[in-house]
């Protein structure tokens, strides 16, 4: 009696999928909108170029922020990916290009070559390695939405003996948004990698050239 039971039940679950599947063939599938960061161009900036080279580094993104799916902050511990909102391309390889054409741009070093360039180490003394620890939207009720953007930096010297770290910090931007919209998280972070770039040209404005080997303290910002 079970066992009949068992099937009934099992055959009528199939036959309810077979149902729904053959309803939903023939109809399109719902297409993503997609975005890119674009940060604001950089302001003017009198500071004398440095005469190195800087090469940016393969960018990486934490794991939980690394698919192209646009990533939600819905409570304190639960985050939702959104698969109809994403990023163009994959956000390392696309933050890596931004961050090479704001900083070629805006100084202070004299060029700056693309990841995976292939100049050689003697043209090319520094190396500026980035990882993205955080890129959300923080949604949750009861908050002002917000763009949260974090990124680690190091700028190494590779054209000595062994490679050294002659700069290091860590560099995070929480903007607020009008509303907790896709439309409005990609503004929050264009403005975010704005500002955390315009701190690091400065910064790395004042690393002695060749010599500096001290690391500045992490930068926090309140949750």
């Amino acid at each position: 009696m079970n066992r009949t039971m068992s099937f009934k039940h099992t055959t009528t679950a199939v036959c309810a999928a077979l149902i729904v599947t053959a309803c939903s063939i023939g109809k399109p599938i719902p297409e993503a909108t997609t975005y890119i960061v674009e940060p604001e161009p950089p302001a003017p900036n009198s500071t004398v170029r440095r005469a190195e080279t800087l090469r940016m580094g393969d960018v990486r993104v934490a794991a939980s922020f690394a698919g192209n799916a646009l990533v939600y902050r819905m409570s304190d511990f639960q985050y939702a990916s959104d698969p109809y909102h994403a990023f163009i391309a994959d956000p390392a390889a696309m933050l890596g290009n931004r961050m090479a054409d704001w900083l070629n741009v805006a100084g202070p070093f004299k060029t700056v070559a693309q990841p995976g360039s292939a100049q050689s180490v003697s043209s090319v003394p520094y190396v500026l390695e980035a990882t993205v620890t955080e890129l959300y939207g923080d949604f949750r009720p009861g908050a002002t939405a917000a763009a949260v953007m974090t990124i680690q930096f190091a700028l190494v010297d590779v054209n000595g003996p062994r490679s050294s770290t002659a700069y290091e910090r860590t560099i995070s931007r929480r903007i607020e948004i009008a509303e907790a919209s896709p439309d409005a998280l990609m503004r929050g972070y264009s403005k975010a990698l704005t500002e955390i770039l315009s701190q690091l040209r400065a910064e790395l404005g004042s690393v002695p050239a060749r010599l500096a080997r001290a690391v500045a303290p992490r930068e926090t910002t309140p949750p």
